[in-house]
């Protein structure tokens, strides 16, 4: 029987769990922002490098099915997109690499010192770099002096171990039970709500006030979130932090064993069911992540044509529609459902939604896609949610540290796996990616029916004991 409210989580909890919602929508509205400036700016100084004497007409409302590919100003812009692809690529590694170690490193340590110093020092990194590069876009430094800035936030732990610690925090608020995963989709919510406004907002910005307004815009936004994360308590008390000494390779040989050996003081927790979790976690993000690099270039091609401004409001719509539904879904249908099942049941949605998407000759198959994909990414909280059930209280951090390695892994990855197979498929069939990623998430259904069948097993013999 299901623990009555009280007992699942902890006295006053809005107090801490609220600020940290606000502080993660900063970050992550502010990282958007970041991001998308970022680019944009390195587009526009990358044509004052290549092309000096050339002025530029600005063709933002063109899709690509309007380019005419023999133009002498087309060639150009590919000179352009390849300089512009290969700084990326260094961004993303001087980043992408940071984290990892950060990831395997400072969620951990929050189970020996507690949660507040992490979250301070994640806000913190997210801060100095986005000053840095506001002074750098006024000032007009080298392009790649960014790269040692983008570095200071991943050895920070930037969004990653921000999110990791996030989590780790609803889990010392919450015991393990439904109430925990609804709060964990709530924070996921808020997240997404500041990724998508941050999207929408940052075009406008751009066009109206220029680079150096958007990205001290950023920069604004991150400073709030760090001052609303001076109001949020410490939440893991010294009776339940580890004693024993820290060390960086016993750091990583406690997050291993999630994988390797079974827990002794936590019943709930497997070895198999971590490794199918943290599987179809892998191949979700991996599906996400390589849909997500593409989808820019897939809805301006033929037969979509869509249009900068059209492709903004699709994706912000989808996306905000989505994580409303979401959260409204896992709250009524963990009246009936397990988190296992909630999960198994998005990623059917996720992958309906890619086939649409795969198969369209139109737009109105991408609404379609858009429809049934709604409950797709519910995936994502639902199996931080059972991992987290699963996980002594001192082994939070470690636990969100774990998943935090592999989505820095699979963002690395996946973005460019999205990248290669459109590239090498786009001339004779263009949704062949999609197709692809659908059966990456194929794959964690499959993974799912385990840990729903397991679940099923645990309902049906709860409140039995063995015979002595």
């Amino acid at each position: 029987m299901m623990k009555n409210s009280k007992s699942e989580t902890r006295e006053g909890y809005l107090w801490i769990f609220i600020p940290l919602c606000a502080a993660d929508f900063c970050l992550f509205f502010s990282n958007v922002i970041c991001t998308y400036t970022l680019n944009e700016y390195g587009h526009a100084t990358f044509w004052d490098i290549e092309f000096p004497n050339r002025t530029v007409s600005n063709n933002t409302g063109v899709s690509l099915c309007d380019t005419n590919t023999s133009s002498q100003e087309y060639q150009d812009e590919q000179v352009v997109q390849k300089a512009v692809s290969r700084w990326n690529l260094y961004m993303s590694i001087a980043l992408g690499v940071p984290l990892v170690l950060s990831s395997l490193l400072l969620t951990s340590l929050s189970d020996y010192m507690g949660r507040r110093p992490f979250l301070f020092l994640g806000m913190f990194g997210i801060c100095i770099k986005q000053l840095m590069m506001t002074l750098a876009i006024i000032l007009k430094w080298n392009l790649y002096l960014f790269m040692p800035f983008t570095s200071i936030d991943g050895f920070c732990g930037g969004w990653a171990v921000q999110l990791a610690i996030a989590m780790s925090v609803v889990s010392d608020l919450t015991s393990a039970g439904k109430k925990r995963s609804f709060l964990i989709a709530v924070l996921s919510f808020v997240i997404g709500v500041g990724i998508s406004l941050g999207t929408f907002v940052c075009g406008f910005i751009v066009v109206l006030l220029g680079y150096d307004y958007s990205m001290a815009t950023a920069c604004g936004m991150a400073a709030l979130g760090f001052i609303i994360s001076c109001f949020i308590p410490e939440t893991l008390s010294k009776s339940e932090r580890k004693q024993h000494n820290f060390s960086c390779m016993g750091n990583i040989k406690d997050i291993w064993k999630f994988y390797t050996e079974q827990d002794s003081n936590h019943l709930g927790s497997t070895r198999w069911k971590y490794i199918t979790s943290v599987f179809s976690f892998i191949f979700v993000i991996m599906g996400k992540i390589g849909a997500f690099a593409i989808e820019t270039l897939y809805l301006l091609d033929w037969p979509f044509c869509f249009s900068p401004e059209k492709i903004s409001t699709f994706e912000t719509v989808k996306l905000c529609v989505s994580e409303v539904v979401i959260l409204v879904g896992i709250k009524v249908m963990q009246q009936c459902l397990t988190d296992e099942a909630i999960a198994f049941l998005g990623t059917i949605s996720g992958v309906s939604g890619y086939v649409f998407f795969g198969i369209a000759s139109s737009p109105i198959y991408l609404y379609v896609g858009a429809v049934v994909g709604v409950m797709g990414m519910s995936v994502i909280p639902m199996i931080r949610a059972t991992m987290s059930k699963m996980t002594s209280p001192h082994n939070q951090g470690a636990m969100f540290g774990s998943l935090a390695v592999v989505e820095n892994i699979c963002n690395l990855s996946g973005s460019v796996l999205g990248s290669a197979i459109y590239s090498e498929t786009v001339s004779f069939y263009k949704g062949t990616a999609y197709l692809v990623f659908a059966g990456f998430l194929f794959l964690a259904v499959v993974l799912l029916m385990f840990l729903v069948k397991d679940s099923i097993q645990k309902q049906c013999h709860k409140g039995y004991s063995p015979i002595s």
